[in-house]
């Protein structure tokens, strides 16, 4: 697998709670505390794992390419690795857990 990527801003901890749209329709991403630079798939995955989704698929677009869905299921399965490692929240460890 080629993970030759341009290193990109990634908040790192992508998932529902931090991400907030106002009344009149403003979209923004909250706590940046974790941002690093890396692979922009890795925060796709995160919110995957994170949305409790039993396959990372649906966080592509449409008709990506198979290296890239190749990256995010790396990066899934590493963020749900830790999770099931290191989540402090019962339910998030087991549903790491569960898929492993």
């Amino acid at each position: 697998m080629n993970l030759d990527t341009e290193p990109r801003l990634l908040h790192h901890d992508l998932q529902p709670g931090h991400l907030v749209r106002t009344t009149d329709g403003l979209r923004f991403l909250l706590d940046w505390e974790l941002a690093a630079f890396g692979d922009p798939i890795s925060d796709r995955a995160r919110l995957a794992a994170r949305l409790r989704l039993p396959d990372p698929s649906p966080v592509l677009a449409h008709g990506a390419d198979s290296a890239t869905h190749q990256r995010l299921d790396l990066y899934w399965r590493l963020h749900l690795l830790a999770d099931a490692a290191l989540a402090t929240d019962p339910a998030v460890r087991a549903h790491a857990v569960s898929l492993r």
